[in-house]
């Protein structure tokens, strides 16, 4: 008696042959990291590897480290990365300096694909302008990722540690609304090196990826920030900068809060404005100042910007073949979402609360209650993927199904 095979099982079986032809993606140690697929520089341009908590959004983290996808206000925004003047989108950077050598400063990011050079006005991609790490790779063993970047015109090498806490049967543990960037500077030479890392981005509270957003007069905005604020604080755990906004209406999908903030507690600098400048100097300024000594010179918000530029950065020094560890978290708070049946703006009867809105009072809450039991989060969370990466699962098996729990973490 003959039978026809259905199928699903003929597409699973091609599925499973093809990845039987490709390298096997090897589980390896990484320090205290596991890492189950590695992506060299060649492969790295399609990378977005989402962080953020279960029903929180995300921020992807792309595989040469920009920070991309920005999706923490309710809404779905692929490739929504909030910028003004065009092309300036939220990006970390770092400073180098050796005793009587000229300073070296770089965006923390690997160069750009070849593809993104062109358009009908120049190049199309955030941040485009800024000089670059040389060379990058990426290690994912989700949801830790790690962005390794070299250059052999500075001192220092970079890896990007980022991840989120994940824990199997937790979802409170599994549901924090942050982004963890821990950014592992080495030193690759015999001489002392100051260092500086930053991060820099505009207060886009009022703006998530959609066309308009509803401020306190009731009157619909294409821009929608509207009146944003920062100002900075620094407590016994955490410093940094809060965003809020006095002008979007708190029955928006886009109000809350925003912080940017450091576990350090000794050599920060920071700017919660740019003040009055020409149109499109507003990185300039920055980079120049910056880029100069490490420090940020004192430059606080200016009331007339409805997008004030913020940048946070701690600065250190590193002996002969010393490495030290900065971090870094961005945390956000967004009340408000429409109901799935009703997307009308200015339908507000339906409009949900999140749940972890519930759980933390706004972005500053959420860094003061994480930056304690960061160890811990993080150790809860190697538990559970190095069990899993060391199973005798088939790599590809492991790969499509860890990865894969991504989507818990997105506005799908």
């Amino acid at each position: 008696m003959k039978t026809k095979t259905p199928l699903f099982l003929m597409i699973a079986l091609g599925i499973f042959l093809l990845y039987s032809c490709q390298p096997e993606p090897a589980y390896q140690a990484e320090g205290e990291w596991p890492v189950l697929k590695h992506y060299d520089q060649e492969h790295t341009s399609k990378i977005a590897m989402p962080i953020g908590g279960i029903g929180t959004g995300t921020i992807s983290l792309s595989g040469r480290g920009e920070l991309i996808d920005w999706e923490i206000m309710g809404r779905p925004a692929k490739g929504f990365n909030p910028s003004i003047e065009g092309g300036n989108a939220p990006f970390f950077a770092l400073y180098t300096k050796i005793k009587d050598q000229s300073p070296v400063s770089r965006a923390l990011m690997g160069p750009m694909d070849e593809s993104l050079y062109e358009g009908s006005l120049g190049s199309a991609a955030q941040n485009h302008g800024l000089p670059r790490f040389r060379e990058c790779s990426f290690d994912a063993a989700y949801p830790f990722g790690q962005v390794n970047l070299s250059d052999e015109d500075l001192p220092v090498n970079v890896r990007l540690k980022a991840f989120n806490p994940m824990v199997p049967g937790d979802p409170e543990t599994s549901g924090i609304p942050v982004a963890i960037l821990k950014y592992e500077v080495s030193s690759k030479v015999d001489d002392t090196v100051d260092i500086s890392i930053c991060g820099t981005m505009h207060n886009f509270i009022g703006i998530n990826g959609s066309e308009v957003h509803q401020t306190w007069s009731g009157e619909w905005h294409p821009h929608g920030a509207d009146h944003n604020v920062n100002r900075y604080r620094s407590s016994a755990n955490v410093s940094g900068i809060m965003m809020t906004s006095e002008g979007v209406a708190q029955t928006s999908e886009a109000w809350g809060s925003i912080v940017l903030a450091t576990t350090a507690n000794e050599g920060i600098s920071y700017q919660t404005g740019t003040g009055p400048v020409g149109w499109g100097s507003h990185k300039l300024r920055f980079w120049d100042d910056f880029s100069r000594d490490g420090k940020l010179d004192p430059m606080d918000y200016q009331p007339e910007e409805n997008m004030p530029r913020l940048t946070l950065a701690v600065s250190d020094k590193l002996l002969p073949g010393e490495t030290k560890e900065m971090v870094f978290l961005i945390t956000w708070h967004f009340p408000n979402r429409p109901a799935w049946l009703s997307w009308d703006r200015e339908d507000t009867a339906n409009i949900l609360n999140n749940y972890y809105t519930a759980q933390f009072d706004d972005a500053w809450d959420v860094a003061e209650r994480v930056v304690p039991d960061l160890k811990e989060l993080e150790t809860r969370t190697l538990s559970f993927v190095n069990a899993f990466c060391s199973s005798d699962y088939p790599p590809e098996v492991k790969e499509a199904a860890l990865f894969n729990t991504s989507t818990l973490r997105t506005q799908t």
